[in-house]
């Protein structure tokens, strides 16, 4: 019992040293690119020693990885937490795109660093693969969300939920793109609207 609480002090410092890594890594990595990025860059900017990135990364691989799942867990996070099966299919489709785009207001930067992630996957097949998977547990996260809004009569029936789940994150992933490329013309809080209204249009049982 009393080793657990010595413990407890250090678990915490280890927690805070790696999100401060991760934290210095997203404005590095956003700023550099990842091939230009180099891990002295990233301690420097955190604050910490070189031996402090290896004790929790092996590799700007690593760091990559655990960044995207942090993020990408925040998003289905997000799903989850803004369903509610007895209100109308529109409410929950606007709930969770503005759910998901405030993560984007709350960290700007991530824009730049999915570009990233998504060009490093192209180039390294390791990233590739886990890329791959984590939108697998992604698609079924929304399958599981769709299949529940059909049982209760919301969704309809005649559409194949997979296929759904594909071009609802490709929706919802080509607008943050845009928004992100031409932040002039395309807004997402002027978009959650009529994407809301289009996708819901379609989902909707008759």
């Amino acid at each position: 019992m009393i080793a657990a609480l010595k413990d407890a002090p250090r678990q915490r410092r280890g927690h805070d040293t790696r999100a401060r890594l991760m934290e210095a890594a997203t404005g590095v990595l956003a700023r550099s690119g990842f091939d230009r990025a180099t891990v002295d860059e990233i301690v420097r900017e955190a604050g910490f020693s070189k031996g402090a990135f290896y004790v929790h990364f092996e590799t700007k691989e690593d760091l990559l990885w655990a960044m995207l799942k942090e993020r990408i867990s925040r998003q289905q996070d997000a799903f989850r937490q803004a369903v509610e099966h007895t209100q109308p299919l529109a409410d929950n489709v606007r709930m969770i795109l503005s759910g998901v785009f405030q993560l984007l207001r709350d960290d700007p930067l991530w824009g730049s660093l999915y570009a990233e992630f998504a060009a490093h996957a192209s180039r390294n097949d390791k990233v590739r693969e886990r890329l791959a998977a984590m939108y697998d547990r992604w698609r079924e996260l929304i399958v599981d969300i769709l299949s529940a809004s059909r049982d209760a009569g919301r969704t309809r029936k005649d559409i194949d939920l997979r296929f759904a789940a594909t071009l609802l994150i490709a929706t919802v992933e080509g607008s943050i793109m845009q928004s992100h490329l031409a932040p002039e013309s395309v807004r997402l809080d002027e978009m959650l609207e009529p994407l809301t209204l289009t996708l819901s249009g379609w989902l909707e049982q008759d």
